[in-house]
């Protein structure tokens, strides 16, 4: 008999309450209790607890509830338990024991899978381990001679790169990593942002409008004539982003940063329902980057689909949490960051319950030189956080090809942001090391020939290589004529198109085999040719 065991006690020292925990409408407990009970060579589920709470959610849910006593409460040891659970269920019975914690709810391999993986090895003992060979407490297997206590039983792992719950945190990453959101995210109603789905493609306009009207209508225009998915602006008021006296940090004519943000600040509220129901009317998504609670909140009131969070915000969980609280998407740039100081940020926008968040890689750097741009932190993000959408905001200089987006959407960008204006020699904000509207649409055109070519990764055969597969391989032939009962050597035979015959790795089969028939010079070889 194979028997799933459940430990569930009724309290947790970090996280009170642990076990009945919710995500996705349903207890942590829960999600393993149906995760045992979908594998089909489960025989019984158990929950072993000292809750009666716990035991009366494991009944409701079909599994078989073995109490324990105060002995085996709060600290006692993961073994003790076991073994109490297995003494009550008849040690004899068990071919297998399964044991499962609560606090694992994202289990990725099946249950039926490692189970039989453990048999047809002759495994005893089979744990699971996350990405980084870490043990977790996934799934434990353990054969009837293990349980025994043999100290032959060797032990062997498998991975399941679950997160296990220990704080609030921990519990906002495994609901979001169960969410359908880690897959694709909709923005409004409109485009999908995720795998399987063209890269989402934002022009950056930032404040390059200068605070004109028409400038603003302009450069929608072009990013909507050169294909852009969503067109971004950014909102703030310099009184509320600086200090007086906050210096430059990049080459400019202004004294100080205030009076640079001073000049385009004034955009407000009329300015941007007018430039908003533009773009909509122009069917591109239109967002903007807000840098204080205030604009945030009249950029949602005005309706805005989509937010973005800027890499120098990154630490404001203030402006985090106020700006997630709309249950809109965000995108979430990472320049100048650490990746404690990311992993924070992303936990602080999971707790809000809100999980559509996209991640950029990103240079902090205004232009980023070629050999900073650091393509490869996408798939660094996509490794820390397999669970999440992954982008890059590229800050490099227009290249003379526009290749380095499309790099980006090779290495795995599902959206790119690049800065856009309509000329790269006005002055007065980030013009120069913006794309003009003739970079943004060859930048466009090689983003969508790169997902063309990327294709499909799977292996094998496609339709397009069946006649060259069939008429430019070669099959084994014979250079001179054969005769019947002779001996076939390695220099009668010869390799020639088509590959309609016996393919080159049969040509071992070939050699050494006695003729069964006359066979003529050129012609194909068959193994009914051969005794």
């Amino acid at each position: 008999m194979i028997v799933a065991l459940i430990t569930a006690k009724g309290d947790s020292k970090r996280l009170p309450g642990k076990n009945l925990r919710e995500i996705g409408g349903k207890p942590l407990l829960v999600h393993s209790i149906l995760y045992a009970k979908s594998a089909a060579k489960v025989d019984r589920v158990y929950v072993t607890t000292d809750s009666d709470e716990i035991a009366s959610v494991a009944a409701e849910y079909g599994a078989e509830v073995i109490r324990r006593g105060a002995d085996l409460a709060e600290d006692a040891s993961t073994a003790a338990v076991i073994d109490h659970a297995v003494e009550n269920i008849g040690r004899g019975e068990i071919d297998y024991l399964v044991c499962l914690q609560p606090d694992h709810p994202g289990r990725k391999k099946g249950l039926d899978e490692i189970l039989g993986y453990a048999a047809k090895n002759g495994f005893d003992s089979v744990f699971s381990v996350d990405r980084n060979g870490i043990r977790n407490g996934s799934v434990r297997v353990l054969s009837a001679k293990a349980l025994g206590q043999d100290h032959s039983a060797l032990s062997y792992s498998v991975m399941d790169d679950c997160v296990n719950i220990h704080t609030a945190s921990d519990l906002a990453v495994a609901a979001h990593e169960m969410s359908p959101f880690s897959r694709e995210i909709e923005v409004d109603g409109r485009r999908k942002i995720g795998r399987g789905h063209p890269t989402f493609v934002i022009a950056e306009a930032a404040c390059n409008h200068m605070c004109d009207m028409d400038l603003a209508r302009r450069l929608v225009d072009e990013a909507v004539e050169a294909g852009a998915d969503a067109i971004k602006f950014q909102t703030y008021k310099a009184k509320h982003l600086v200090r007086k006296e906050a210096k430059l940090y990049w080459e400019g004519k202004e004294t100080s940063q205030i009076e640079y943000y001073g000049r385009l600040d004034r955009f407000g509220t009329v300015e941007y329902e007018e430039l908003f129901r533009y773009a909509d009317d122009k069917g591109i998504v239109v967002f903007s980057t807000p840098f204080d609670p205030d604009s945030a909140t009249m950029l949602n009131d005005l309706g805005m689909p989509l937010f973005k969070i800027a890499s120098c915000d990154l630490p404001d969980s203030r402006l985090l949490r106020h700006v997630a609280g709309f249950g809109k998407p965000v995108i979430l740039s990472t320049g100048g960051s650490t990746p404690e100081e990311i992993d924070r940020a992303v936990a602080t926008f999971l707790e809000t319950g809100n999980h559509q968040l996209i991640l950029m890689a990103c240079m902090l750097s205004y232009p980023t030189p070629d050999e900073d741009a650091n393509l490869l932190q996408i798939r660094s993000l996509q490794e820390r956080y397999p669970s999440m959408i992954v982008g890059l905001s590229d800050h490099t200089e227009p290249d003379v090809h526009m290749v380095i987006p499309a790099l980006a959407t090779a290495v795995g960008a599902k959206a790119i942001e690049k800065h856009f204006t309509l000329d790269r020699n006005m002055v007065g904000s980030g013009h120069f090391f913006s794309v003009s509207p003739e970079d943004l649409r060859a930048m466009i055109a090689n983003i969508r020939l790169a997902e063309t070519v990327l294709g499909n990764p799977e292996l094998g055969v496609v339709e397009k290589e069946k006649a060259a597969r069939e008429n430019a391989r070669r099959s084994i032939v014979a250079e001179i004529p054969i005769h019947q009962g002779e001996t076939i050597t390695s220099a009668q035979i010869g390799m020639k198109r088509p590959g309609d015959g016996l393919p080159g790795w049969m040509i071992d089969q070939v050699i050494g085999r006695r003729a069964k028939v006359d066979i003529g010079a050129d012609e194909a070889l068959s193994l009914e040719m051969l005794e």
